[in-house]
């Protein structure tokens, strides 16, 4: 049987973080830690030995022993009975995506999933470059007449009339006190409408992961994602915060706008994915 651990106990996989790469991973250490948005399955909830971590209904990370029977043999009926429904309560999310750390993960996965239609993919990560952020931000658009680069603050939120940014903070925060306190953003506004927003959506110690998002089709490619990032990025080296993006390699649009930032590529694993039916 696969447990969800309690949020109190989420420190106990600490000890499944075997790499260094892991050890230092800011979207794990961020929902160990309690600071974000994320479900940890495990096999043991006193000792587990291996451990799925939910990034909110966005992706699915696996850690700890490959091999542990116990975990494996109900993998398959858990993603269905469990995490297809905790992944839409979440998030409204629909898809399963994992992120393959080794060889032996994925051979595992893909047996799991087999009897599925799933498909390929990367997570490429990028490493910010302020240098190259300072030389190409002259080139930015300037932004329209009657818009506005705003920080995100409690202010801010309860005067947003559609609630988008206490819907998609609350997605990834336990709460709106929390974001303010540990967490970072800006946004773009029009006659008081929220278009635009760059925040923190995985805090751990100086490292914050970038989420950002136009919601409205007529304002997009417009370049406000850029301008909105970029006031976030100017605030991150203000205070010495170490900002940090991931996409998909699929994820054209995202990979132009991070090259655009000043984000250099570092490194990237597989993914697994397919859409709950």
């Amino acid at each position: 049987m696969i447990y969800k651990l309690d949020k109190k106990d989420y420190p106990r996989i600490k000890g499944l973080l075997q790499s260094s790469d892991q050890k230092n991973d800011l979207t794990l250490n961020s929902i160990i830690n309690g600071m974000n948005r994320g479900t940890i399955y495990v096999d043991n909830p006193q000792e587990p030995k291996t451990a799925l971590i939910d990034v909110t209904g966005v992706i699915s990370i696996f850690i700890g022993d490959p091999t542990n029977k116990k975990f494996i043999d109900d993998l398959r009926d858990f993603l269905d009975s469990q995490l297809k429904i905790d992944t839409y309560e979440s998030c409204g999310g629909t898809w399963f995506i994992a992120v393959v750390k080794d060889e032996t993960w994925e051979q595992l996965l893909e047996n799991v999933i087999a009897d599925r239609e799933y498909e390929k993919d990367y997570e490429c990560y990028y490493q910010f470059n302020p240098e190259i952020f300072s030389s190409l931000k002259e080139k930015y658009k300037s932004l329209p007449d009657n818009y506005h680069i705003k920080k995100i603050n409690k202010e801010v939120i309860e005067n947003d009339p559609d609630g988008i940014l206490s819907e998609v903070l609350e997605e990834v925060w336990y709460s709106i006190e929390d974001f303010n306190t540990y967490g970072l953003g800006y946004c773009i506004t029009k006659d008081n409408k929220v278009l635009s927003a760059c925040y923190s959506c995985c805090v751990h110690e100086n490292k914050h992961e970038i989420s950002v998002e136009t919601y409205d089709e007529k304002y997009m490619n417009k370049g406000l994602a850029t301008l909105v990032c970029s006031a976030y990025l100017e605030d991150c080296i203000k205070n010495g915060l170490m900002p940090q993006w991931s996409t998909m390699e699929t994820n054209v649009g995202s990979k132009r706008l991070a090259k655009k930032l000043g984000f250099e590529f570092k490194s990237k694993l597989k993914t697994l994915e397919f859409e709950w039916q």
